[in-house]
C-alpha cells in the first residue's frame, strides 16, 4: 500500500512459503512502478533470500550469548544492545537492565570513563584496540578488572554500526601478579628484571639494599651499560641475549658495583619472562651475593696452598684440580704438569692403581677413607710413602664434584719401623710380645 502511494521501502524483512512448505527468509525492496505519464501501476519487489544468512546470524548470537567470556555491544550513540550470559553473571545485570543504557555512563567508574569512551570512539571510527584494561563496577558493588578488545561492528554494506567488546575477567590474575610481585619485591635475594632492550624493569628490596640504588635510579636504564663492569659487560650480555632467545643460564658469576664503588660477586641465575601468550617480554635474574663466599673459598684455597701437609684434588673423572705447594715440593712435579691429568694411570706404581681408584670411587660414592697407605714415584723417580684421607667434596648444593685427599709422607716412618723390627729381631735376648688379650 505505501508503495502504491509513491512511499518506497527499504530492507523490508519477511518470509515466504514454498510450494514444498518450507519458510525462507527475504529481504525486500519494494518500488513504486509508474507509467510514462508517472501514474502509479503498481509495485515492484526485488528480494534477496537471506535465510542463510540469517540462521548464521542465529547461530552467531548463540555462540556469543553462551560464550565463556563477557561479550557486550554498543550502538553508534554507546548504548548497550548486546550483553551475553557471561557478562550477566559477572557483572550482576540483567539484559532488560543494561539494554539501551549507555554503557559508559552508567557502568564505569568516573575515573576510567573518558579512555573508555575513547577506545569506543576509535572503534566507531575503525580503529580497534586491544587488551585495553578498565575496571568495572557490579552490581552488588564490587570492581572487577577487565582486559577488553573492542572490534568495529558493521552492517553488510560496511557501515560502522557500533562496537562489540570481548571481555576477559584479570581480576584474580591481577590480584596474582600484585602478590608475585610483593614476594619478589620483599624477597631475600637480589631481584632484577629487563625488557627485550635490556633496560631495567624490576629491582626488589633487596637489590637496593645489595647495590645502593633506589628503583628510580635504575628503572629505564640498561643494566649492562649502566652497572656492570667493562670487562663482564660482554658476557653478561651475552647471558641476556641467550634468555631473550629462550634458553636459560644458571649459576653464571660476574661482578656488580655498588653506588659506593665496591666490587661485590654475584651468582646469577637468568630466566627468560614470558607473558600470557608465551611471548618473550624481557629476562628475570634471581641473584645471590657471594662476595663473602669467594673471599672464604680464597682463604680456604690460600690455607690448603700453604698447608705442611700434601694436598690433592680430583674432580669426578679422576683428573686433578687441587695440588698444593707441599704435594710440589714432596713428589717434584709443578702444577702445570699435573693439573688435568689423571692421577692414578699417570702418577700411582701399577700394583697400587686398582687399590687406589678404587678409594677414589668410594669417595665418589661418599664413603670416604681414612689412613689408606700407598706409594707414590717422584718426578725424579724415588718412592715415597704416603698414609692418606680421601673426602668427599661437595659443591653448595650437595652434588658431589670430587674428592680432595690429605696425606701425610710417612717415608721416613715406615723406614724407622723397619729398623725397629730388625733390631727386635737380631737382639741378642729373647723378645716376645702380646696383644691385650695375651695372644703373641
Amino acid at each position: 500500500d505505501q508503495a502504491l502511494q509513491g512511499a518506497e521501502t527499504e530492507n523490508f524483512e519477511f518470509p515466504l512459503i514454498t510450494k514444498n512448505g518450507v519458510r525462507i527468509e527475504v529481504l525486500l525492496n519494494a518500488t513504486t512502478r509508474r507509467d510514462e505519464q508517472g501514474n502509479v501501476i503498481g509495485v515492484v519487489g526485488i528480494g534477496q533470500d537471506i535465510t542463510a544468512r540469517l540462521a548464521q546470524e542465529r547461530e552467531y548470537s548463540k555462540l556469543i550469548d553462551s560464550a565463556n567470556a563477557p561479550i557486550f555491544g554498543v550502538d553508534t550513540f554507546g548504548r548497550v544492545n548486546v550483553w551475553n550470559q557471561c557478562a550477566m553473571k559477572l557483572v550482576g545485570y540483567t539484559i532488560s537492565e543494561v539494554m539501551g543504557k549507555n554503557l559508559v555512563q552508567e557502568f564505569i567508574t568516573k575515573e576510567y570513563r573518558a579512555a573508555v569512551k575513547a577506545v569506543l570512539d576509535k572503534a566507531l571510527r575503525g580503529k580497534e584496540t586491544a587488551n585495553f584494561e578498565f575496571p568495572l563496577i557490579t552490581k552488588n558493588g564490587v570492581r572487577i578488572e577487565v582486559l577488553l578488545n573492542a572490534t568495529t561492528r558493521r552492517d553488510e554494506q560496511g557501515n560502522v554500526i557500533g562496537v562489540v567488546g570481548i571481555g576477559q575477567d584479570i581480576t584474580a590474575r591481577l590480584a596474582q601478579e600484585r602478590e608475585y610481585s610483593k614476594l619478589i619485591d620483599s624477597a631475600n635475594a637480589p631481584i632484577f628484571g629487563v625488557d627485550t632492550q635490556g633496560r631495567v624493569n624490576v629491582w626488589n628490596q633487596c637489590a637496593r639494599k645489595l647495590v645502593g640504588y633506589s628503583t628510580a635510579e635504575v628503572m629505564g636504564y640498561s643494566l649492562v651499560k649502566e652497572f656492570i663492569t667493562k670487562d663482564y659487560q660482554a658476557s653478561v650480555q651475552a647471558v641476556l641475549d641467550k634468555a631473550l632467545d629462550g634458553v636459560e643460564t644458571a649459576n653464571f658469576e660476574f661482578p656488580l658495583i655498588t653506588k659506593a664503588g665496591a666490587r661485590i660477586e654475584v651468582l646469577l641465575n637468568a630466566t627468560t619472562r614470558r607473558n600470557e601468550h608465551g611471548k618473550v617480554i624481557g629476562v628475570v635474574g634471581i641473584g645471590q651475593d657471594i662476595t663473602a663466599r669467594l673471599a672464604q673459598e680464597r682463604e680456604y684455597s690460600k690455607l690448603i696452598d700453604n698447608a705442611n701437609a700434601p694436598i690433592f684434588g680430583v674432580d669426578t673423572q679422576g683428573r686433578v684440580n687441587v695440588w698444593n705447594q707441599c704435594a710440589m715440593k714432596l713428589v717434584g712435579y709443578s702444577l702445570d704438569e699435573v693439573m688435568g691429568k689423571n692421577l692414578v694411570q699417570e702418577f700411582i706404581t701399577n700394583e697400587y692403581k686398582d687399590a687406589v681408584s678404587t678409594v677414589l670411587n668410594l669417595a665418589l660414592q661418599g664413603q670416604e677413607t681414612a689412613n689408606f697407605e700407598f706409594p707414590l714415584i717422584t718426578k725424579h723417580g724415588v718412592r715415597i710413602e704416603v698414609l692418606l684421607n680421601a673426602t668427599t667434596r661437595r659443591d653448595e648444593q650437595g652434588h658431589v664434584i670430587g674428592v680432595v685427599g690429605i696425606g701425610q709422607d710417612i717415608t721416613g716412618r715406615i723406614a724407622q719401623e723397619r729398623e725397629y723390627s730388625k733390631l727386635i729381631d737380631t737382639a741378642n735376648a729373647p723378645i716376645f710380645g702380646v696383644d691385650t688379650k695375651g695372644s703373641v
